[in-house]
């Protein structure tokens, strides 16, 4: 059999230790599909695209590299979302879908006749994806495809971003030269790294109240270590955002809170008189912090950095986690306070908001990963004590609900934790279906919906009077159509199920699932006027 394009491409991502490929096949890259399993590549077809983008996220996240693929037009304009997202929160996903062939562009331009799901633009996808992506680009001819995909790839890895690759549907199964070596994959430093790291520590040693503050690109990159070793050195406090929450342990010494403006505000951030932040990515909620905070603080991400009202230098992260830590040993810090391991709370009476997390929070170990969507308990979420590194995912960023569920697909293939999704019954609306997903494949996560029959955060963020005066009526347009989520759950093949009203309940069906390998999926029913403590 000869070595093909689809051949090239899958070999390569196999390199990067990718072993699944997530879609909904279409006739465009069905040869593709066709291709997988001579690579050791699992294909995983999802219940819609959306959920597709979702899931090669999830998995990104928790393996360092995905990959997906859906139908041109129609499955590529439904996943956007998805790499939206992936694109904001630094999640490396590689797009591939199978475009029009000369012909069909031809017959475009010539006659006005639509290819398949065409728009009537001849670079709809191509063009749409450029806004989401590290970089996107069409290859044409099988001689294109080796520079093409190699630079698509190593650009996934190297800046943390999905990238687009668009393959003329005739040809995925044209010959192709095979790889020649392995793909550069690691970022150049730019040459400021130990001057900056000098500056930096500097800095650290002469403030009365350093802080450090643990961001998203620490994960990507592969930096936990190297940002744990820097913390010892320095001796300093340290927090995380949101998406970066137990990237390092949070039983480990110096451990002083999640920061995440305006519901959790540490006091060491506060009362910080230097404030270092590594790879962070800042969501609307950060804007009045950054901007009344510049002269105390430092920051590091994108391949720059920032130190107080100086303008931006090119740094390689990497580079300059390594020269922070070199920095920082050539002085003896000092000892760290021992984080603090909140005790778990006893649940009991009426199901609310805080029994939720409580009985949640009592339930953690080390075999869970949490995912919690965006919803009223995001606050709440961020504030559960997650035990040990990587056991926690989420798209606080862009903020996009219904992430969480479909995410848990990815994640399911991609870390040896087994996903705890957290979901408002919103955002359990929008991929519900995943679910299907769930069975199909025979993943174990577990969906706790908290079920309160309105989409609460809009309700909360438009009229936050709801919630405490009986007689203030809620928006019309966030009522939820009532579901049956049991039934619903049956229908779509997951059989453990559980509906609970009661903070005992929860914690039975929590001790439950924990005793099953199966999905399963916990319906908590709370009062729609119900808020979490968390919120602002």
């Amino acid at each position: 059999m000869p070595f093909t394009v689809a051949d090239y491409i899958l070999k390569r991502l196999s390199e990067q230790q990718v072993d699944t490929l997530f879609g909904v096949p279409a006739t465009y890259c069905a040869p593709l599909f066709d291709a997988v399993s001579a690579h050791n590549i699992e294909p995983v077809v999802t219940a819609t695209d959306l959920e597709a983008g979702y899931a090669a996220d999830g998995y990104a996240r928790t393996k360092g590299l995905g990959a997906v693929a859906v139908a041109n037009g129609v499955g590529m304009l439904s996943m956007i979302n998805a790499i939206a997202g992936a694109y904001v929160e630094r999640s490396p996903v590689v797009v591939l879908n199978g475009g029009p062939n000369a012909a069909n562009l031809a017959n475009l331009k010539d006659f006005d006749v639509l290819f398949s799901h065409s728009t009537g633009r001849p670079d709809g996808d191509l063009n749409a994806y450029r806004l989401v992506t590290a970089s996107a680009a069409r290859a044409e001819r099988a001689t294109d495809v080796p520079a093409l995909v190699d630079h698509a790839i190593s650009t996934s890895i190297r800046r943390q971003r999905p990238v687009y690759i668009e393959i003329d549907r005739t040809i995925w199964t044209a010959p192709c030269t095979p790889p020649d070596g392995t793909l550069s994959v690691t970022n150049p430093a730019a040459g400021t790294e130990q001057q900056l790291a000098t500056t930096i520590v500097s800095l650290v040693r002469a403030a009365t109240k350093p802080v450090l503050m643990v961001g998203t690109e620490i994960q990507r990159y592969g930096l936990a270590d190297k940002v744990a070793e820097l913390i010892a050195k320095l001796g300093v406090l340290w927090v995380t955002q949101v998406p970066a929450k137990s990237v390092l342990s949070e039983q480990e010494d110096g451990w002083a809170g999640v920061f995440a403006p305006p519901s959790s505000l540490p006091a060491a951030v506060q009362g910080a008189d230097l404030i270092v932040m590594l790879g962070c990515v800042f969501p609307s909620s950060y804007a009045t912090f950054v901007r009344e905070s510049v002269n105390r603080i430092v920051i590091a991400y994108d391949g720059k950095v920032k130190i107080k009202n100086g303008s931006k230098q090119n740094a390689e992260i990497a580079a300059l986690v390594t020269a922070l830590v070199a920095e920082a040993a050539k002085e003896a810090p000092e000892l760290l306070p021992v984080a603090v391991d909140p005790a778990p709370p006893v649940a009991s009476g009426p199901l609310t908001y805080g029994q939720v997390f409580d009985s949640i929070g009592a339930a953690l170990d080390t075999s869970w990963l949490v995912i919690p969507d965006t919803f009223l308990g995001g606050a709440s979420a961020a504030n559960l004590p997650v035990k040990g590194r990587d056991g926690f995912l989420c798209g606080a960023v862009w903020a996009s609900i219904g992430h969480s569920v479909a995410a848990a697909v990815g994640a399911s293939f991609g870390s040896s934790r087994r996903p705890l999704v957290i979901c408002g019954d919103g955002g359990f609306h929008m991929t519900a279906q995943a679910l299907s997903t769930f069975a199909r494949y025979g993943r174990n996560p577990v969906v706790v919906v908290i079920d309160n029959g309105i989409y609460g955060l809009e309700q909360y963020l438009i009229d936050v009077h709801y919630f405490s005066d009986p007689s203030v009526p809620p928006k019309p347009y966030v009522l939820l159509n009532r579901w049956d989520f049991v039934k619903l759950a049956n229908g779509l093949g997951v059989r453990s199920t559980y509906s609970v009203d009661t903070a005992a309940e929860l914690d039975q069906a929590l001790a439950a699932v924990k005793t099953s390998s199966a999905p399963a999926l916990i319906v908590a029913k709370v009062s729609p006027r119900g808020l979490p403590a968390q919120l602002p």
